[in-house]
C-alpha cells in the first residue's frame, strides 16, 4: 500500500514546518490525525532520545484510536523500511524507537494516569479531539511541552472535527 497525501494533509504539513502550535479541524476520515501522527514519527526520528505525547480526554479512545489503530498504520505504511525496529509497551502504552525516542499515549480523564504522563518532558505534544478537553488540562498538559531535544522545536498540535 502507497501513501498519497490529500489536499488538506499537504496544507497541514507546510504549517507544522514553521509553527509551533498547530490547530487542524475538519470532517471525521479527513486524515489529520494520520498526518499529524506522522509527523510525530518524524520528529521521534529526527532527534534520538526524544519524547513525544498523544493524548485525548479519555485513555480508553486513545488507546483504541491511536495506538491500537493509526499509529501501527502510520507505520506500516508510511515508514515499512522501520519494521522490526521498534517496540510497541503494551503496558504503559507507547512505541520506543531504536534511537531511543518514545511516543507516549495517555488521557486527561483519570487523576493517576494525567500525573504519570505529567510526569515527564516531551518534545511535542498533540492534543487530539481537543474540543473534548477542558482548557485547564490542556494548560496543564503545556507546562510539559519542554524536553530539549536538538534539533527539534517544541511543538503542539491540537485537531477537532
Amino acid at each position: 500500500m502507497t501513501f498519497a497525501m490529500t489536499t488538506d494533509q499537504r496544507r497541514l504539513r507546510a504549517l507544522a514546518i514553521s509553527h509551533t502550535r498547530v490547530l487542524a479541524h475538519g470532517g471525521s476520515r479527513s486524515g489529520k490525525t494520520f498526518e499529524i501522527v506522522r509527523e510525530i514519527v518524524v520528529r521521534a526520528l529526527k532527534a534520538p532520545g526524544s519524547r513525544h505525547l498523544i493524548t485525548r480526554f479519555h485513555f480508553r479512545d486513545a488507546k483504541i484510536a491511536i495506538f491500537m489503530d493509526t499509529l501501527p498504520k502510520v507505520l506500516n505504511i508510511c515508514f515499512p523500511e522501520l519494521k522490526g525496529r521498534y517496540h510497541f509497551d503494551r503496558t504503559d502504552f507507547y512505541v520506543k524507537f531504536q534511537n531511543g525516542s518514545e511516543i507516549w499515549i495517555g488521557g486527561l480523564d483519570d487523576k493517576e494516569r494525567t500525573d504519570k504522563i505529567l510526569g515527564l518532558e516531551y518534545s511535542t505534544i498533540y492534543f487530539n479531539e481537543s474540543s473534548q478537553i477542558s482548557f485547564l488540562s490542556v494548560q496543564t498538559a503545556l507546562t510539559r511541552l519542554a524536553q530539549k531535544a536538538p534539533p527539534l522545536k517544541n511543538k503542539a498540535y491540537f485537531d477537532c472535527n
